[in-house]
């Protein structure tokens, strides 16, 4: 894709990860059955945790588009994985309520 696209989707992440890391973006987080997950999940360490997420793949993101190469695109790949599933890991064991 062009640098254009990657700097839109960098600032697209980091402007909501940092809305979700203050508080003021949770509404970022609406959608599907929202009485269930308040039953099930403390909303503010959800809100943290996905906002330091948004923030890493804001990051990522800006560096890639300034990367070539089939191996750092590898890298890129495997490093937003390991985002996605450690947000996945930290909302499964550290926000659900007791």
């Amino acid at each position: 894709m062009g640098k254009s696209f990657d700097f839109l989707l960098t600032a697209a992440a980091l402007i909501a990860g940092i809305l979700l890391l203050t508080g003021h973006g949770d509404f970022l987080l609406k959608g599907g059955n929202a009485e269930l997950r308040k039953a099930k999940y403390d909303e503010a360490k959800m809100t943290k945790g996905s906002g330091v997420a948004l923030i890493l793949i804001g990051i990522l993101t800006g560096i890639d588009s300034y990367t070539e190469g089939i191996a750092s695109e590898i890298i890129y790949v495997i490093l937003l994985l390991l985002v996605m599933v450690g947000l996945g890991l930290y909302l499964k064991y550290k926000c659900k309520k007791k």
